[in-house]
């Protein structure tokens, strides 16, 4: 099993990436996904949410509402500091998890992880991926989303810039085109990580 990571900043195209790389028969973990599930309710990180927070983000329902957590947390950085303390360590634990289960299998897993040089996580993957695209780009992409504009500022913000990323990846892909120019870069991107499979 080959572990590559993907990564990039808010909008920039990495989990579009992933979506492919899965289509073309990769294994992917979706941080994202992961570190949701880390404050569904009932989990470790949402009682310890509770203890900090009390129930100020908590929606109707008892479930923490997202939204207006990030809109506290990017505008607040040491909240924000105190919410990856809660939430990364199941993230990593996680995808620790999915690395161990498929340890021996043939293939390609996926670690699509948007902080995964921030996170240190880099080191869990054979070769790294980094989507970059424009500054402009991601924030149009990000507003098509519903990301407000400042929002969108102050997320990026706390990403490292795209080129010290790009400095550190095996492949960088920009990403400022179609779809279809993404597809077929990544089309490349794929066929060189399994020709390289068993090691850099």
């Amino acid at each position: 099993m080959v572990v590559a990571g993907v990564t990039g900043n808010l909008a920039s195209g990495k989990t579009e990436v992933a979506r492919i790389f899965r289509k073309l028969g990769a294994r992917v973990f979706d941080a994202d996904l992961a570190a949701r599930r880390a404050l569904e309710k009932g989990r470790p990180a949402y009682r310890a949410l509770l203890r900090i927070w009390g129930r100020k983000f908590l929606g109707s329902n008892g479930e923490i509402d997202r939204k207006e957590l990030a809109e506290h947390v990017f505008h607040h950085p040491r909240a924000l500091r105190k919410l990856d303390i809660l939430v990364h360590p199941q993230v990593i634990f996680d995808c620790l998890g999915w690395i161990r289960r498929l340890s021996g299998k043939k293939g390609v897993l996926v670690l699509d992880v948007p902080l995964l040089f921030e996170s240190r996580m880099e080191g869990l993957a054979d070769f790294t991926v980094v989507v970059r695209a424009s500054r402009k780009k991601m924030l149009e992409r990000a507003r098509k989303k519903g990301i407000p504009f400042e929002l969108a500022e102050k997320i990026l913000s706390t990403q490292w810039p795209m080129e010290k990323k790009a400095r550190l990846a095996d492949f960088v892909m920009d990403n400022n085109g179609t779809l279809g120019d993404l597809r077929r870069k990544a089309m490349k991107i794929w066929v060189k990580i399994n020709k390289q499979k068993g090691g850099k």
